[in-house]
Formats: C-alpha cells, structure tokens, sequence
C-alpha cells in the first residue's frame, strides 16, 4: 500500500503535463491551476513517502521488465532518495505557484507550465532510480529541458545562446556519463545498482586498456574520472562554469529551479555512487581541489558583481564548490544509511 506514495510522486507531475499538452486551447491560463494541482499532489505524496522511509525500510519497485534485468526500470526510495523527492517537489510547487502571474501575458505561458511540469517528473526520476542506465536518461533529459526552459524568449538571441551553451556544455558531460555506462557493464555485467555494490565490493575489475597489451586501468578509478567530467558540467564547476552565467537571460521562475535544484544533480550523483567513488580515492582528491577551486572563484566573483542576478549565479557556483569539496572528502553518510 505505501508503495503507491513514490509512484504518485513520481507521475503526477507527468500527467499534469499531459493533460496540459491535451487540453491547453480549451484551457487557456488555467493550465497553470492544473500543473498546481499536480504538484500539490505530487508535494504531499512525497512527505509520505518521507515519513515511510524514514519509520521503515527502502522502498524497491520493478516497473518495467524483470527485477533483475539490466534494463529494468526500478524505482528505489531510500533516504537519500526520499529527501531530495520531498525537496524537489515543494520546491518545483513553490515556483509553479509564483509562475501563474509572473508568466501571464508571456507568449510562451502554456509551453513553460507543461515543459516546468515535464522536467519536474524527470528530476524526480532521476534521484528515485535504481538503475544507471535509466538514471542516464533522465540525467540527459535534465539537460535538454534545463535547455529548452532558457529560451522561453525565443526572440531573444541572447537567451537562444544560453540554451545551445546549456546544451553543449552539459551534453558533453552527459557523453562521459554514456562512456562510464559502457565500462561498467563491460566490466560488471549489470547497471542494477543493488548488484552493482556487490560485485564492486567482491572484487574491483582491472580494464585492459587494448588487447595484446600489458596495461590495466583501474575500473573504479576510471568511471569515477568520467563521471566527475558529468557532474563538473551539470554543476557549473571550474572551467565550465561559463554556462551557468548565461542563465540570467532565464526568467526568474526558471532561474530559482535551476538553482535550487537542477545543479545540485552533481553532488546527488556522487551521493548516490558513493561505494564507487569510495573505491577511487584519487578521484576523491581530485573532486575536493576542483570544488575548492570554484568555490574560490564564485566567492570572489560574486563580491564584484551590482546585478543581483549575477551575484545569484557565482554564489550558486560558489556553493556548488563548496558541494563538490564535501564529496571530495567523502562525506556519504547521507547517501549510504
């Protein structure tokens, strides 16, 4: 019965979205009330879904295939899960309420509410995933709508180059992410993240860099590389902190979700793969002096800036090194209880 809490959590964004795309002529403004409408539902489910992990054990559905199949799409609530859930949702409801007047007489008002709803069912996918290959999915969906949000104004040409730099920035990371995927099923033969754990807690794979030759790489260590390139481009981390300045041209409801939200996708990554990074300490040395590197540079930043907007973005960057340096240090206690 309690397994219904995620689902609703998960889906109701999606069919407000839905029902948008369906409906909009005959709906007009009041497109905004549906997406809300979702969100409520969405937003309370997920305090339920909270209260239920947090009195009980992790919460495991097979939706599509089997339970044990590499493809499966596997819904796993654990803690970590449960409270980004809970904070993705209230936050995405805070701002679909600030949106039905702040977007009124915008052009764009019925896209944005359905697009809004759309990326709010794919981040909670992402953070409830138990599955790597469908968490790639959502991770690149992430990236094209974080994308097509940033040109609401497509009139703009200066927000029409924030959302090809978006683009190309993080897809560059989400190629690292696709690469990482491959390795790992090469060497484990399973992107389940359950079996995932086990096999790399039973014994760390060495990959032969080309056949006949005589030089192994550490498996962990080189997925961990490559994940670390995706989530220096999802959250904005020195050098590819450049397209996150270009955001301001976003409108305000856009540019609060992207904040409070979208860039974190980095550090729940790491949470999430905590035993795999916990096997490359390397990486983990590399993660701290590239955050604290970008942590230094937003800081000072944000001090020279007079647009409150620009001083939003190098503090968000700023704090997002401070993030990455945490990872840095191995701090998983969240990700694994």
């Amino acid at each position: 019965m309690v397994s219904i809490f995620p689902l609703i959590t998960i889906f109701a964004p999606l069919l407000g979205t839905l029902l948008i795309s369906l409906f909009w002529r005959d709906l007009g403004d009041r497109v905004a009330r549906l997406g809300i409408a979702a969100l409520w539902c969405s937003a309370l489910t997920s305090l339920a879904t909270l209260a239920v992990v947090l009195s009980g054990d992790t919460i495991q559905l097979a939706l599509i295939g089997t339970p044990s199949g590499t493809m499966t799409y596997t819904v796993m609530v654990d803690r970590l899960a449960a409270v980004m859930m809970a904070l993705i949702s209230l936050v995405s409801l805070i701002i679909h309420v600030y949106s039905e007047r702040y977007m009124v007489g915008d052009a764009g008002y019925v896209r944005f509410f359905a697009l809004l709803g759309g990326l709010t069912f794919v981040l909670l996918s992402l953070v409830s995933s138990g599955n790597l290959f469908w968490l790639f999915v959502c991770w690149h969906l992430v990236t094209w709508l974080l994308a097509t949000l940033l040109v609401c104004n497509p009139d703009s040409r200066a927000a029409r180059d924030a959302g090809q730099k978006t683009f190309w920035v993080q897809s560059l990371g989400d190629a690292a992410f696709a690469v990482a995927l491959l390795v790992l099923y090469g060497s484990y033969g399973t992107w389940d993240m359950t079996d995932l754990f086990a096999r790399l807690q039973a014994a760390p794979a060495l990959l032969t860099v080309w056949p006949g030759l005589q030089w192994e790489c550490d498996v962990p260590l080189v997925v961990t590389l490559l994940l670390v390139l995706s989530v220096m481009t999802k959250s904005a981390q020195f050098p590819f902190h450049f397209w996150l300045i270009g955001t301001i041209e976003a409108p305000t409801p856009v540019s609060a979700l992207m904040h409070a939200g979208i860039v974190n996708a980095g550090g729940f990554l790491v949470n999430r793969l905590a035993p795999l990074f916990g096997l490359a300490p390397t990486t983990l040395h590399l993660m701290f002096v590239i955050g604290g590197i970008t942590a230094l540079i937003g800081a000072t930043a944000m001090l020279t800036q007079t647009s409150v907007k620009r001083r939003l973005v190098y503090s968000t960057m700023g704090q997002m090194g401070y993030m990455v340096m945490e990872c840095g240090l191995g701090a998983f206690a969240l990700g694994r209880s």
